[in-house]
């Protein structure tokens, strides 16, 4: 029955770090997505000429809650993986 315990075990363990792995690359593919969306938002800004009237207000509002959202997500990811890590001890 150890043996058989023993083997549970390591396929538990195994699943963990494989969901840590997902999790992972879930994390830096949001925290990609933010960094091209903080570029545009600040594209954005620099574009606004306010004696020509050209202002962006929409975009860059817009853009800043997407930003935040990744951020929470990404944040969301990295919890659960020090969740999980603090599992597996």
């Amino acid at each position: 029955m150890n043996k058989q315990q023993n083997q549970k075990d390591a396929s538990a363990l195994q699943d963990i770090e494989q969901e840590i792995e997902a999790l992972n690359r879930e994390m830096r593919d949001l925290l990609q997505q933010k960094e091209v969306c903080m570029r545009r938002k600040k594209e954005l800004m620099n574009a606004e000429d306010p004696r020509r009237r050209i202002f962006h207000h929409q975009q860059i509002h817009s853009l800043q809650m997407e930003c935040l959202r990744l951020e929470v997500e990404a944040e969301t990811k990295r919890r659960k993986i020090n969740r999980l890590r603090l599992g597996m001890d």
